[in-house]
């Protein structure tokens, strides 16, 4: 009757310890929230920008120049974004849970010469440029 009783207990910390493991193993980090700013000229046209991942469209905005278009990631999962300005366009991976996900804001600055990420809005890092056709 031990064994049995042994075993039972055996089984139930191995089933707790399955369910533990099984979460995601970033869930004490929350989802970020993206923010993307025109730094654009102020005489500029407005930029138009949709985000999107996989089947999820998160939507479609026109920002002029300090206009902030600002989302929350709603999946670990890849989130890409395009922007059309006059006769420019881009695509850029607005989150990606490697380089993004032990942050909880996340900020695109959006200039004449490219996309520029940061974490904390302090230090910025170009990583994606206009192109034209």
């Amino acid at each position: 009757m031990t064994s049995w009783i042994n075993f039972l207990l055996f089984l139930v910390l191995q089933l707790c310890f399955l369910s533990t493991a099984t979460t995601n193993e970033h869930d004490d980090h929350p989802l970020p929230t993206v923010y993307v700013i025109n730094a654009l000229p102020k005489s500029s046209k407005a930029m138009n920008v949709s985000c999107s991942s996989n089947n999820i469209d998160i939507g479609e905005q026109s920002l002029v120049n300090g206009e902030v278009y600002k989302w929350r990631v709603s999946q670990r999962k890849l989130h890409y974004c395009v922007a059309i300005w006059e006769r420019f366009f881009a695509s850029w991976h607005a989150f990606q849970p490697r380089r993004d996900g032990n942050h909880e804001t996340l900020f695109w600055m959006v200039e004449e010469d490219g996309f520029f990420i940061s974490w904390d809005k302090a230090k910025w890092v170009r990583k994606y440029r206009w192109e034209t056709e």
